[in-house]
């Protein structure tokens, strides 16, 4: 099953709502960095546009190596957010 790419903007979503929350420059500097050193170990790979200098990331997706690095992280199984509502019976 393929899994389409993410933009790196929702990245910075998980600081709003926060208290304390860092400057804009230094979320983005975070995330690049971040997303940086998961393309180096092999966990990520990043489209986006490259020059002379730096490259522009614009949309990550994650390997296969990065899939089993995360189930690990995560643990072997996610819980599913299931709510089971009980049923009142009027007597």
């Amino acid at each position: 099953m393929r899994r389409a790419p993410i933009l790196r903007n929702i990245f910075l979503d998980y600081y709003q709502g926060k208290k304390n929350a860092p400057s804009l420059e230094d979320r983005v500097n975070a995330i690049t960095k971040a997303i940086e050193k998961m393309v180096e170990h092999n966990l990520m790979a990043a489209e986006g546009v490259k020059t002379a200098e730096k490259f522009f990331i614009k949309s990550i997706k994650l390997t296969p190596e990065g899939r089993r690095t995360a189930k690990k992280l995560i643990g072997a199984q996610q819980r599913l957010p299931i709510v089971v509502k009980k049923s009142k019976k009027h007597a």
